[in-house]
């Protein structure tokens, strides 16, 4: 009888394992051809870590960017974050840590430089100018440790940006400007289907607030640039990576349940 409550123990630790190690990974998007004019998405749902990286000529020096889990963000308010990345400084073959900031995606579509990146400046897409809602900043000292990686490197041929963090801040924001119709803020969250808003910008030029007692302090004053390239797509499907070990736990599990059947 002991003997059988073991077995069923040892059986049922086993099963827990494999169910954990099941769950254990994430989700990842890609585009093109690594290095240049490629983009790599993961989002991993236990731990809120967000990458986006991508590949670009030489005159890139920024972007921003909205990414949903299917649906085209564009014209979503109150919904997803929005990040704009500030790599102007960036110089031929030297690497750099760009500037960047969230926001809260006002939901405005645009059709002009201004309008259509104004979510760092008007937060709402009602009538008027509202407060910004403003998430994060990598220029904030005290929120820096949500940072993984965050680097833009020029190779001579082609640039590579990377952003990779915690995006627990993000995905744990409360809209200042719910959805008019309900939706929940999914932040920068993707699972089996992504569908993102994305701007890569050239001739980049960047101001951020310096005043300790203003509202705008280590934010966006302005983002303005020449040009852009962009890639606007929705219900893109992913992929499930397993975490590193997933598969080695699952092969312990299998083996602890052989050595107890002996």
């Amino acid at each position: 009888m002991h003997r059988s409550i073991a077995i069923l123990s040892t059986a049922a630790a086993a099963a827990s394992v494999i169910a954990s190690a099941a769950d254990a990974g994430f989700w990842r998007w890609t585009w093109g051809t690594a290095p240049n004019n490629s983009v790599i998405a993961e989002f991993d749902p236990d731990n809120n870590r967000f990458k986006w990286e991508f590949g670009a000529g030489t005159n890139v020096n920024g972007f921003w960017t909205s990414v949903s889990p299917g649906p085209q963000p564009r014209g979503d308010a109150g919904e997803f974050a929005a990040l704009f990345l500030d790599a102007s400084a960036l110089t031929a073959n030297s690497t750099i840590t760009p500037k960047l900031t969230a926001y809260a995606y006002n939901g405005i579509p645009g059709n002009n430089n201004s309008s259509f990146t104004s979510s760092w400046w008007d937060g709402s897409p009602a009538a008027g100018t509202q407060a910004p809602d403003r998430i994060w900043s990598s220029l904030n000292p005290a929120t820096t440790s949500s940072i993984i990686q965050l680097s833009a490197t020029d190779h001579g041929t082609y640039r590579r940006f990377v952003v990779e963090m915690d995006a627990s801040v993000i995905q744990n924001h409360t809209p200042l400007y719910p959805d008019v119709n309900g939706e929940p803020w999914t932040g920068v969250a993707f699972g089996s289907l992504i569908g993102h808003w994305f701007h890569p910008v050239i001739g980049l030029n960047a101001t951020y607030g310096t005043d300790p007692s203003s509202a705008d302090y280590n934010w966006l004053t302005s983002f303005n640039f020449t040009s852009w390239t962009f890639s606007d797509m929705t219900n893109l499907p992913t992929q499930w990576i397993p975490a590193p070990g997933s598969i080695a736990l699952l092969g312990l599990a299998g083996l602890a349940g052989v050595r107890r059947r002996r």
